[in-house]
């Protein structure tokens, strides 16, 4: 799978196999309908899977004039490498920027530069931007397994604050709203993530469950594109939507997947939704501890069991007959119609039928991981609404019981 990192997972050594063509091709595309740029981190375990992505991507290839497929791709056995796609090969595109050359995929500087080179290199109508790697929800993404370790002795990866930065950056450089970003990693439809990328991107795309190693289905994703690069940014988004859903509801033994798509013009009203449930929860802990505690145990959660659907726990706060606190259900209520209202598309595996399209951080189990992590105090979302003080009295509740009754 592609999330999860470090859980036990052991670095691959597949050779790279992986054939490009040097060439000065400068943007010959000069206003094609779409430049796709993905930042594709196979720099780790998920290597194998990075070539499979990029093959499936070249064998449908950019259309001049309408389509750019744009790669930098970074693996464990070779430097990174600035790619244009095309049929059958990639392209290597860039020698003016040093490539191929060894990068930490882990630096917002990277993700930054690959963006701005590759909307500057390759203009376009419009612009998807795809990250590719692990993924651990609000803890981060695209982490780089040749990377030195931080001070700390921590592996580096790109934090909720670092993907904004990198992202505002880019665009005070582009002067581009991106119309679709893609999360290709675990875990990482939250409003937590989404909150970094506001006013940056019209669509997210995004999974509240583990991603498996494939990853999105690329040979369909750009095979519709092509096909109908007039298609905007809400079409395309649904697109992706749809071809994953298609493409893991056609293999045996995938049952445990999500996939849902944002827009993004409902974000403020989602902040504001939460705020103020946050805010109702926390003053209403002292009396309905339990049923809070009873209402999250009965939501869909995930691999990380912290990680609890947000709609379905606002449905099960107002069906909840032992709460009595009308401006609490009131607060649910209108999370419920915000989340129906950006959740622009969601199609869910077998287990995970109870999904809405957006999970939420509330570390509520009692399998030990029911305190809050350090690192949320970083989290902007969590900390510019009430969600931070409620999760933070929740889970240091000390009168609290781990019955569901």
């Amino acid at each position: 799978m592609k999330g999860l990192y470090k859980l036990g997972a052991v670095a691959t050594t597949v050779m790279l196999s992986l054939m490009v063509v040097t060439t000065s091709i400068s943007a010959d595309d000069r206003g094609a309908d779409w430049t796709f740029m993905i930042y594709l981190d196979a720099d780790n375990n998920l290597e194998p899977y990075g070539i499979t992505n990029l093959e499936w991507l070249e064998g449908v290839g950019s259309k001049s004039g309408e389509v750019n497929f744009v790669v930098l791709m970074d693996t464990l056995t070779g430097p990174a490498d600035l790619l244009y796609v095309e049929n059958p090969k990639s392209v290597s595109i860039g020698s003016e920027y040093g490539f191929p050359k060894e990068v930490n995929m882990a630096d917002p500087a990277v993700l930054e530069e690959f963006v701005v080179n590759a909307i500057n290199d390759y203009p376009a109508d419009k612009y998807a931007l795809i990250l590719w790697d692990h993924g651990g929800g609000w803890r981060g993404l695209c982490w780089d397994d040749t990377a030195d370790l931080l001070p700390t002795g921590e592996e580096d990866c790109i934090t909720m604050k670092e993907l904004r930065t990198a992202l505002v950056d880019a665009k005070d450089q582009t002067n581009e709203v991106i119309d679709v970003v893609g999360f290709d990693l675990c875990l990482m439809a939250m409003p937590e993530v989404a909150y970094q990328v506001r006013d940056l991107a019209d669509y997210v795309v995004f999974s509240e469950e583990t991603v498996p190693g494939y990853g999105f289905p690329y040979d369909s994703i750009a095979g519709d594109l092509v096909a109908n690069p007039s298609m905007d940014g809400e079409q395309l988004s649904s697109m992706i939507v749809e071809d994953y859903a298609e493409y893991y509801s056609s293999m045996a033994g995938y049952c445990d997947w999500t996939i849902s798509a944002f827009n993004m013009t409902h974000m403020d009203d989602l902040k504001d939704a939460v705020d103020v449930l946050g805010a109702e929860l926390l003053d209403g802990l002292l009396v309905y501890m339990n049923y809070i505690q009873r209402d999250l145990i009965n939501a869909q959660r995930y691999y990380y069991p912290y990680n609890v659907d947000l709609k379905g726990f606002a449905m099960n706060l107002c069906k909840d007959s032992a709460i009595a606190d009308n401006d609490l259900k009131k607060a649910a209520e209108t999370v419920q119609e915000v989340v129906e209202a950006g959740v622009s598309a969601c199609i869910n595996g077998l287990h995970n039928d109870a999904s809405y399209g957006l999970a939420i951080y509330v570390p509520s189990t009692n399998d030990g991981m029911h305190s809050i992590k350090d690192a949320y105090a970083e989290v902007p979302f969590a900390t510019e609404t009430s969600w931070y003080d409620f999760v933070s009295a929740f889970s240091n509740w000390e009168g609290r019981t781990w019955g569901t009754g």
